[in-house]
């Protein structure tokens, strides 16, 4: 197996065929954002960083194929509040995991 330390950079390749304008920019936000969390120096702009990652994230969600389509039930806000509920209680019981392999 590869060390993935060895490579200097990360190429991810997304089909965007199906996407909207608005998902695409989405990502590249998210993907931009993930970086800057990752590699920053100091604790205001990590916790800034980390707040718009969350924000961008749940933004997507909202902006989902799924949620567009089944927009008279509020699926998309549903299901940022459900994500919501489960990130703060696995924060709770202190189970946030790792799937790391």
């Amino acid at each position: 197996m590869q060390d993935l330390r060895t490579n200097k950079e990360l190429t991810i390749k997304i089909n965007v065929d199906e996407m909207t304008p608005t998902q695409i920019r989405l990502i590249k936000t998210i993907s931009s954002l993930m970086t800057s969390v990752l590699s920053a120096d100091e604790e205001a702009e990590y916790f800034d960083l980390s707040s718009d990652l969350l924000r961008k994230t749940a933004e997507l969600i909202k902006h989902s194929d799924f949620a567009n389509m089944n927009k008279e039930m509020s699926y998309g806000e549903q299901a940022v509040e459900f994500a919501v509920d489960f990130l703060n209680e696995s924060l709770d019981q202190n189970k946030v995991q790792n799937f790391d392999n």
